[in-house]
C-alpha cells in the first residue's frame, strides 16, 4: 500500500508505507508463551549448529580431495629377474595422493642424525672420513636428484638416487646393501595447497602432521 500526498506545484510524491511486522500472538498464559519462545530459540540454535557442522564437513571434504600423500621407496639393490640392469640401489619419492605436494625440505639421516648430502652418508657407512679425497672414485657412478624445494603433482614420482654396483665401489656398496638400508633414512617435509604439512620418513608408512616445514 502507498500513501499519496496532495499535489504540490504540480508534483506528486509517492511515499511507501512502512510494513509492520506482525507480532506473535500471545496466549495470555505466561508459561505457555515462554515455552513457545524457548522452542523457537531451540529450533534456531539447532539450525545454526547443523549449518556449522555442514560447513565443516564440506571444508574437510575439499581438503581430503586436495590432500597429497608422499611416499619414499628404497630398493634392496637386487635387480628384477627380467631386468637387463645389474645390481643398483635406488630411492624414489612419489605422490599417490589426490593433490599436489609442495616439498619444502628433504633430509638424509644416518643413525637418526642429519648429514649434508648422500656422499657424506655413504662415506660414514663405509667407515671413511667425510673429507676423503677422490670420493667419486670410492663411491663410483651415482645419480642423485635434489628434491626440495619442488612441487610433486598427484600421481607422479621422482627418482632421488640411483647407485649401481661396480668393481670399484663394491666394498662401499656392499656395506650399504647389508647394513646401510637400516641405518640410512630419507625424510621429506611437504605441505598441501591449504598449508597443511606432514613429515614422511622412508622407514615409516604413515606421515606425521606438523604445524609447518620451517
Amino acid at each position: 500500500m502507498v500513501a499519496v500526498l496532495s499535489p504540490l506545484r504540480h508534483h506528486r510524491f509517492v511515499v511507501p508505507e512502512t510494513e509492520l511486522v506482525p507480532e506473535i500472538r500471545k496466549t495470555g498464559h505466561r508459561l505457555a508463551d515462554l515455552a513457545v519462545a524457548f522452542s523457537a530459540l531451540f529450533v534456531s540454535l539447532c539450525s545454526l549448529g547443523i549449518a556449522l557442522h555442514h560447513g565443516r564437513t564440506m571444508q574437510r571434504l575439499v581438503e581430503a580431495n586436495s590432500r597429497p600423500f608422499i611416499q619414499i621407496t628404497t630398493s634392496n639393490g637386487q635387480p628384477a629377474a627380467d631386468s637387463p640392469l645389474g645390481q643398483a640401489l635406488s630411492v624414489l619419492i612419489s605422490n599417490p595422493g589426490a593433490g599436489a605436494a609442495r616439498v619444502e625440505r628433504f633430509s638424509i639421516l644416518v643413525d637418526d642424525k642429519p648429514v649434508k648430502d648422500i656422499d657424506e652418508a655413504l662415506l660414514r657407512l663405509a667407515g671413511l672420513p667425510t673429507d676423503t679425497k677422490d670420493e667419486s672414485a670410492v663411491l663410483g657412478p651415482m645419480t642423485y636428484s635434489a628434491v626440495a624445494p619442488s612441487y610433486l603433482k598427484a600421481g607422479s614420482d621422482q627418482p632421488v638416487l640411483f647407485w649401481p654396483r661396480t668393481a670399484g665401489n663394491a666394498a662401499v656398496w656392499d656395506k650399504y646393501a647389508t647394513a646401510g638400508l637400516n641405518r640410512v633414512k630419507f625424510e621429506a617435509c611437504y605441505c598441501s595447497i591449504f598449508d597443511e604439512c606432514w613429515v614422511e620418513n622412508s622407514h615409516r608408512f604413515k606421515p606425521t602432521a606438523v604445524p609447518s616445514c620451517s
